[in-house]
Parts: C-alpha cells; structure tokens; sequence
C-alpha cells in the first residue's frame, strides 16, 4: 500500500533519477527541497534548475541506503524498471510517474517555489493534481465542447475509454501521457477498480488528469462511480458534459427524439445482456408515444425485437441501427421490428452502434441530411441499405 508523504519530504533524501523532460517535471515541483540529480547530463531548462536552487548533481547513481527516496524520471522504460526494482529489493521509497502503481509513496508534488524573502510567509504547501471528468462526444470532433477542448490541450494525462474517437484523441496535447483503458463486451482492459485507482494515483501525483469518455460521462458511462471515489480520497475533480450518443446520431441521422406526430417521450435503455436475460420493464416500454433509444444492444437485438413486439409494440414498428454516429464512418440500416435481424444477417456491423425505435425513424429517409451532404461534397463513405420502409416509399 502507498504512503502520502504531504508535509514529510524535507526528511528525505531526495535522489531524482533523469535529466530530460520528466525529470524537469518533477524537479520544479519540488520548490526549496534539498535534493541530488543523478544524470550523465541535464537538459537546459534542468540544468538552470538546479544551478538556481543550489542542488547537487551526480553521474554515477548511489547506494541505497535508509532515509531515501527515489524519485524515478530517466525517460527510459528500462532504466526505470531497473531502479524501481533495486528500490524495491532495498526497501527504499520510490515515486515513479510512469507507473503509479508501482511507487511506494504517492507524492502530491506540486510543493511551490522557492519562498521570497519578501513574502509574508514561507509556508511550503502541497498543491495536487485534480480530474477532468470530460465527454469527448459520440465521435466527430467538431461537437466537442470549448471546455472540453481546452482541458484535452492542459492534460499531463490522458485516460481514455475505447469509444473516443481518434479524431478527438489528436486534439490532446502531444505531450500528455495517454493511457488506454477501454472496454469491449466481455473484455475489459482494465477493470474499473483499477481505473478508479489510476485517477487518484496520478492526481495526488500532482498531474492534471482528464478523464475523457464517449459521449456523455454521466449516459451509461459509470462516471459517477468514478467520482464517488475520487470524493472519497479527497481528490479534486469537475465535470465537462459531452453531447451523449443518442443526440448526436439523432442529429445526423435525422431522425428526431421527439415529434408532436410520433413520439411524446424519449428513454435511454442499455441494452447489455445480463446472465443471458435482459431484465426490462416491458410492457412500459411497449407502449405507443415514445422513441426508445438502446446504448450496447447490438447483440441483444433478437431479443429487443421479440420482446417488445410480444408486449404488444406493432411488427411494423420502424426500428434503426446506427454505426459509427457521426462520424465519416457512420452507416445507417432501416428495417421493422420483424425485419431488422434478417435485413442485417451477414453484415459486418461495427460498434458503437446504437438503436433507435419508434415512428420517429420514418422521418429518417427524408430528413438523413448528413448522409447526403457526405456524399455529394464531403466524400465521405456511408452505407444506406434498402430497407421494407425504403420499398414501400415511407415517409
């Protein structure tokens, strides 16, 4: 188990392993601490560093030895690996921002400058990194919100999800360290414990941590269990909203949520198989009036269908699949409820998909303007497949 070391570091002694960028990182955190560099040479900006606050530097790395703590930073995944494990085959405390997880100590290393002499105090203060919780939208980069952008360019780190589309992953700064922990159905990267522990790792590191997740990080995307821990430890964190899957493909597709002539209400539903059973109310969900919009249905679109057309919704209910919303990749398959499976057999379908039913989904062969649009100026591949609703000339 790591240790917090808030107020305790000046009674270390204090080895930072590295001369390059991240060395400097950690270095000018560390305001008036006594401190030993141990690099065969200094980038300018570290070497200035030092000359500065007086601090000693060495080529040759020490012994270990009781009292000290090992700062980690050579730029080198190898070197580093190599001096974590001597620290830790000597027992002594080692903070290594490549690998949070593999550090003894967690160090909120934001201590502040040198005091000047002038000031009213000269109080040595911890200052820790805080999380970006922030919606990367459902996938063209354009719908990003300012906020949004504007903490991707900030990040120090970058924790992404596997539905953040490349385009909106170039817009991060470039040299933020990006951490992938996506998950697909029934393979999971990372497990969410180990997520939940990577936010605080990094933020009491004293890094500016986003979070990024498709869509909305509140529409099915377990950002508030994410936050619950962060509150927990005490971690500072805000929100940045993201346009949510069902708006955004609602957008493009042209299909609208609600209409005064067909739909009065709109449901989110996840749609992921549990135990083999979806356990969903439905008979409520049957009813007339209501556009039903499923998030990670696709392989449960069998039994959507069936079970909303045995609880009484019509085999004719028009019914959407949505690939790659948004996106220069989005494709769009129309069917009915009775038809949908076998209009789609055989098709290469590619997540995230989402499914949209009800009489709002007619509308979508008059109304698919970005469909258009790509495929007269834009260029863009699309695939719009003839559908019952297509040959019988719904509108």
């Amino acid at each position: 188990m790591a240790l917090d070391l808030i107020c305790s570091l000046r009674f270390f002694d204090l080895r930072l392993f590295g001369g390059g960028r991240e060395a400097l990182a950690i270095a000018e955190r560390l305001g008036d601490l006594r401190l030993c560099i141990h690099a065969q040479s200094l980038a300018g900006g570290l070497s200035a560093l030092a000359a500065s606050r007086g601090w000693a530097v060495e080529s040759a790395p020490p012994s270990p030895a009781l009292g000290q703590c090992w700062l980690v930073a050579s730029g080198d995944p190898a070197q580093d690996d190599e001096l974590v494990a001597l620290a830790e085959r000597a027992g002594v405390a080692v903070f290594v921002p490549r690998w949070p997880e593999r550090s003894s100590v967690r160090l909120p290393l934001e201590v502040g400058r040198a005091p000047d002499s002038s000031a009213s105090s000269s109080r040595n203060r911890f200052q820790p990194g805080r999380v970006s919780l922030v919606g990367a939208g459902p996938g063209d980069p354009e719908l990003l919100t300012l906020k949004a952008l504007a903490r991707l360019r900030e990040a120090e780190v970058l924790i992404h999800d596997r539905l953040v589309s490349d385009e909106v992953l170039a817009l991060a700064a470039p040299g933020a360290r990006r951490l992938y922990v996506g998950k697909a159905r029934s393979r999971h990267s990372v497990p969410q414990e180990g997520i939940n522990q990577a936010l605080v790792d990094w933020a009491r590191a004293g890094y500016r941590v986003v979070r990024l997740k498709g869509g909305d990080p509140f529409v099915f995307g377990r950002g508030g269990e994410e936050l619950e821990c962060l509150a927990e430890e005490g971690i500072d964190f805000e929100v940045i909203p993201g346009i949510t899957a069902a708006i955004g493909v609602s957008a493009y597709t042209g299909i609208p949520l609600t209409h005064r002539d067909h739909a009065q209400s709109v449901r989110f539903i996840t749609g992921h198989l549990s135990n083999g059973s979806i356990d969903l109310d439905w008979p409520t969900l049957a009813a007339p009036g209501q556009t039903l919009v499923f998030y990670m249905g696709l392989g449960s679109l069998e039994v959507i269908a069936r079970q909303l057309i045995e609880h009484g919704m019509g085999a004719d209910t028009p019914i959407a699949l949505v690939e790659q919303g948004t996106t220069a990749r989005q494709r769009v398959h129309v069917d009915t409820l009775a038809g949908i499976a076998a209009s789609i057999a055989g098709l290469d379908i590619a997540p995230p998909t989402l499914i949209v039913v009800g009489g709002v989904v007619s509308l979508y062969r008059s109304l698919s303007w970005f469909e258009r649009a790509s495929a007269t100026s834009l260029g863009w591949r699309h695939g719009k497949h003839p559908s019952p609703l297509d040959r019988a000339g719904e509108a």
